[in-house]
């Protein structure tokens, strides 16, 4: 027992860890939508990569948590829980990387557009920062609060599309596709932090939910 405990705990530890990096990515795009800052840019597409081998980490341990320790129902939903929020967090920061590469060939953004982006982002953050706090703590009422608020970063993604759809400066004509996908990185950051609440109550609970 001490042996898949130990396990279990490092695993947390680079779940949590991935998740601070993740919001530390998103802190640096509101950052580069705030003043346009190459440097800032490439640090955060850099950082997808440091990413990407937390969740690889967090792979092997589940694997050998697996294969060699025979966990209990309760540490099973832990290591498929942790496989799977670790999984949601590197998409997460995927999209934090997207809006950057974005953000490299376009610095001439309409304001409007960059200071609902930064609304949204900040939202975003709020919420996944809160859900990793939920995480740690295992507080399942919270857990089961946080998915409404992605409906207030959805207001913001509808508002701005709307805008979008009737301005008719020649650059968002010419860039509408590209800004709506760059717009649409952050609502889908939002969707997969409700995934992370769905993960925590199974965890926790046993039980599946689907916040839609």
């Amino acid at each position: 027992m001490i042996k898949i405990d130990k396990e279990l705990d490092t695993m947390e530890e680079n779940v949590l860890k991935m998740g601070q990096k993740v919001v530390r990515m998103h802190e640096k795009v509101v950052q580069a939508l705030n003043s346009p800052n190459k440097e800032i840019e490439l640090e955060i597409v850099q950082s997808d990569d440091i990413i990407n081998h937390l969740e690889e980490e967090i792979n092997d341990q589940a694997v050998r948590s697996l294969a060699l320790l025979s966990p209990v129902a309760s540490d099973l939903r832990k290591v498929v829980a942790d496989i799977k929020i670790a999984s949601e967090l590197e998409r997460i920061g995927d999209y934090a990387k997207n809006i950057s590469i974005f953000l490299i060939k376009h610095d001439d953004m309409d304001a409007s557009i960059l200071d609902y982006a930064q609304a949204m982002e900040k939202g975003f953050i709020a919420m996944l920062q809160e859900t990793m706090t939920c995480y740690e703590s295992r507080d399942i009422d919270t857990a089961f609060e946080i998915p409404e608020k992605d409906k207030e970063i959805n207001v913001l993604y509808k508002e701005l599309k709307e805008k979008i759809r009737h301005d008719d400066s020649s650059y968002l004509v010419e860039h509408i596709f590209e800004i709506s996908s760059m717009l649409r990185n952050i609502e889908r950051a939002g969707d997969h932090t409700k995934n992370i609440c769905e993960h925590i109550i199974y965890m926790i609970k046993g039980q599946h939910y689907d916040f839609g």
